[in-house]
């Protein structure tokens, strides 16, 4: 083998899993224990949302209208989390939970 041509694509690789895979889900880790330290004593739910298709942008749709709904009813998003898999074994989209708190202001 050629490993030349074999680093390059590692390299690439494991960059991608970084910037758009452990950056992102760390900032949201943070932004979520920041705003659960500014209400100590809030009212926490989460939420299961059965994702019906397979494509990223009609989940990312699917999710904010989810949050949308819940922040009609007062409550504030507070993070995403991937399901157990025997919960979305059947789904065909997967599935996620997400996690809400309710200040008392």
């Amino acid at each position: 083998m050629n490993y030349i041509v074999i680093i390059p694509f590692v390299v690439a690789f494991a960059f991608a899993v970084i910037v758009f895979g452990i950056i992102p889900r760390s900032r949201m880790v943070r932004q979520a224990r920041a705003l659960l330290g500014q209400h100590p004593g809030a009212e926490q739910t989460s939420v299961y949302l059965q994702l019906y298709s397979p494509f990223p942008w009609d989940k990312q749709r699917e999710m904010d209208a989810k949050i949308a709904e819940m922040q009609t009813q007062g409550w504030t998003f507070l993070r995403a989390s991937s399901a157990s898999f025997f919960r979305t074994m059947r789904s065909w989209g997967g599935g996620l939970t997400l996690h809400f708190i309710r200040t008392k202001a």
